[in-house]
């Protein structure tokens, strides 16, 4: 709710009230429509347009709209046949909101016509009425003394009044001040309407005004803004007349824009793109404030159509509480700005308005400022503002404020939503900030002569730290082969150490380290970082070896290769072996054969291979019988064998079975053969001279 009400600005002659640090931008809308949920989108069947979502998508696309209000009717009657709706209309408020782009807003427009007048109100998100099943909060019809009351007990609701009657409100044009009212009520409508235009063009403005409502509110005590409504049926969002609500607001968001209306920083302008600046000192319009002198007042308008110059300004000026309307102070013609100081007595309080005219036609009416003198105040209360180290941090960071306040503050006393702590009294408060999100401050600096207070809505942003991920593709590889690591959760990387690394930024790398290696990720997003790591795990190639027992074989002698190096092995191709797995195969290929032998270790393979060479032993190369004797054969015990050459020789023993079971070796001619633990049966000796194979025979070891 407002506190503005003239008796609490009596007993605040010493404060200094007013926005008056921060820049203002200018932003252009209307806060009275009305979609299906109560009598509006009166065209659904050829507009298809039957929701509020719909309706603000409309608006949004018409031109010179930032921001734009629902209100529905709150009663059956009209319309609203379940409170359900209504919060459907918040909802849909909420969706079609973009800070900076756009603000929607839902609200209702309370009571009828014949009983009493239409309220605009928001900032309410229940809804209030009287029909049985039919609200959320009851009032009863026509009850305004509880309508104020329902609206000031809830923070940040406001009240409006749609197209006021000279009756309406139960006669609070012509009654005594009503405190309640002057808390709850805002504004009014200088124009209302065409309500029910189906015009597309802009060309339909409204006829005739309400500022004799406006001067009868002013003279009461009231203190009240004036605005623009459209009071839209059909789907003609923003496009039916050129005429806009204006608003001061430090940015685009519906927190700035609300309180800009609560706070009364806003005018009624038939031109939908004219800027005013009203002021008293720094003091804008709807400021309420008291100070030593005379009030000083400038204003200044722009308009960016060169066709619409200003003809005249107007200043308007009353006793709030007088009984008497306001008149004309002083005028200015063909001119788009204006200084003029009003010399006014110690403690008399007044309040001023523009009504400025344009070369078109179009009028814009402001709202006022409410000035006090009290010389009391000696010298000028302080300017609030204020420097902070960083406006976007990351969550568990600090920021540091600097107060760049004039004027001399003695006291400072701040306000941080979300911050640790969340006030404080130092001029220069350092603040940490826990949870990410958008968060407000506030400094009221005070002296001997006044306060002032700067609020920056949304001003500081805290970004939360990401979450970081680091994930391989196999976090165990071989030596020489390369795995991908992915990283999510942030929108740029940086990996060390790089050894091994195809690069050391980007979400997704290549790693072939050459040992195992901790990886660790750094992501960052919105300026935070954190950090992951993975650890990719190197095994080595193993070295693979395969040894045959004898290489070269007669056709139909089995020979054994053993295989080394490996925990598995395969064998390739399978002609001629006992197994393709194992570390030992026998082979009796038929013919000269080479085995691939694949061994795995750790998951790392690696292959070796080994030619087994058959001969046909039948003559080929044979000794002549007077170069190899072999005595006596049968055999018992000892067995000689005399290989009547001077070369190198290697005698080999088998079994039937092939498995070489002694050898002998030396340049000797006579090799002895112990046969006493052979057991019976037929044995082969292979002879090799200088390493090449010579000849086969047999004996057989008898047992008797």
């Amino acid at each position: 709710m407002k506190k503005n009400c003239f008796a609490i600005l009596m007993v605040a002659l010493f404060l200094n009230f007013g926005l008056s640090a921060q820049t203002m931008n200018y932003y252009f809308g209307n806060i009275h429509a009305h979609s299906s949920y109560s009598d509006g989108n009166k065209d659904s069947s050829t507009s298809l347009s039957t929701t509020p979502l719909q309706d603000f998508n409309y608006a949004k696309a018409s031109q010179h709209i930032d921001f734009y209000g629902i209100a529905e009717h709150n009663h059956l009657s009209a319309g609203m046949s379940n409170p359900i709706n209504f919060h459907k209309g918040v909802a849909y408020a909420d969706s079609a909101t973009t800070d900076g782009s756009f603000i929607a807003m839902y609200g209702m427009e309370w009571g009828v016509i014949s009983g009493g007048g239409h309220v605009i109100i928001y900032g309410y998100d229940s809804l209030i009425g009287w029909d049985a099943n039919d609200y959320d909060v009851y009032v009863a019809q026509d009850d305004y003394t509880n309508l104020w009351k329902k609206v000031n007990q809830k923070p940040g609701a406001f009240a409006y009044l749609a197209h006021p009657q000279t009756t309406d409100y139960n006669n609070l044009f012509s009654t005594p001040l009503d405190l309640h009212a002057d808390s709850a009520i805002i504004g009014m409508a200088a124009r209302s309407g065409p309500a029910f235009s189906t015009n597309t063009t802009y060309t339909n403005p409204p006829s005739g005004d309400y500022i004799s409502r406006y001067n009868d509110a002013l003279k009461l005590g009231y203190h009240v803004g004036i605005g623009l409504d459209h009071d839209t049926h059909y789907t003609v969002f923003g496009r039916s007349t050129a005429g806009r609500l204006v608003v001061l607001a430090p940015s685009l968001t519906r927190a700035n824009i609300l309180d800009a209306l609560r706070n009364m920083r806003f005018y009624s302008s038939d031109d939908w793109n004219t800027k005013v600046a009203f002021n008293i000192g720094t003091h804008s319009m709807g400021s309420i404030f008291a100070h030593a002198g005379s009030p000083a007042l400038t204003a200044t308008i722009t308009d960016p159509d060169a066709a619409e110059s200003v003809t005249s300004i107007a200043i308007y000026y009353g006793i709030p509480g007088s009984g008497t309307a306001p008149t004309v102070l002083t005028t200015v013609s063909s001119s788009s700005s204006l200084s003029y100081t009003h010399t006014i007595t110690n403690n008399s309080t007044y309040y001023y308005y523009l009504k400025i005219t344009q070369a078109d036609g179009d009028i814009i009416w402001t709202s006022p400022i409410w000035y006090t003198r009290n010389d009391a105040i000696v010298g000028n209360p302080p300017v609030a503002n204020f420097t902070p180290s960083g406006t976007s941090v990351c969550a568990g960071q600090h920021i540091t404020y600097s107060d760049n306040s004039t004027n001399t503050p003695t006291t400072w006393n701040w306000t941080f939503s979300g911050g640790v702590p969340n006030t404080s009294s130092a001029q220069n408060p350092v603040i940490s900030y826990s949870n990410p999100g958008t968060y407000t401050v506030i400094l009221t600096a005070a002296n001997a002569s006044g306060t002032n207070t700067v609020t920056r809505t949304n001003y500081i942003t805290v970004n939360p730290i990401p979450t970081i991920s680091a994930t391989p593709t196999s976090s165990t590889i071989c030596a020489g082969t390369p795995t991908t690591i992915s990283a999510t959760g942030a929108t740029s990387y940086s990996w060390s150490p790089s050894t091994g690394l195809s690069s050391t930024t980007g979400s997704s790398v290549s790693a072939n380290p050459t040992s195992t290696t901790t990886y660790t990720v750094t992501g960052t997003a919105s300026g935070c970082s954190n950090t992951a790591s993975t650890t990719i795990t190197v095994n080595p190639i193993p070295t693979i070896s395969a040894t045959p027992t004898n290489p070269t074989i007669c056709a139909g002698i089995t020979t054994t290769i053993s295989a080394s190096g490996a925990t598995s092995y395969s064998w390739s191709p399978s002609t001629g072996l006992s197994s393709t797995t194992g570390n030992s195969v026998s082979a009796n290929p038929t013919s000269t054969r080479t085995y691939t032998i694949t061994g795995t270790a750790l998951g790392c393979s690696n292959t070796t291979s080994t030619t087994i060479t058959v001969q046909n032993c039948s003559g080929i190369n044979e000794l002549s019988d007077n170069l190899l004797k072999m005595y006596p054969n049968p055999v018992n015990d000892l067995l000689t064998l005399e290989v009547n050459t001077p070369s190198y020789k290697t005698i080999e023993i088998s079994d039937a079975s092939g498995r070489i079971i002694l050898s002998k070796k030396g340049n000797n001619t006579v090799f002895s053969v112990e046969t006493s633990s052979f057991e019976a049966g037929i044995y082969f000796v292979n002879i090799y001279i200088d390493g090449a194979y010579y000849s086969t025979k047999n004996f057989v070891v008898e047992r008797k």
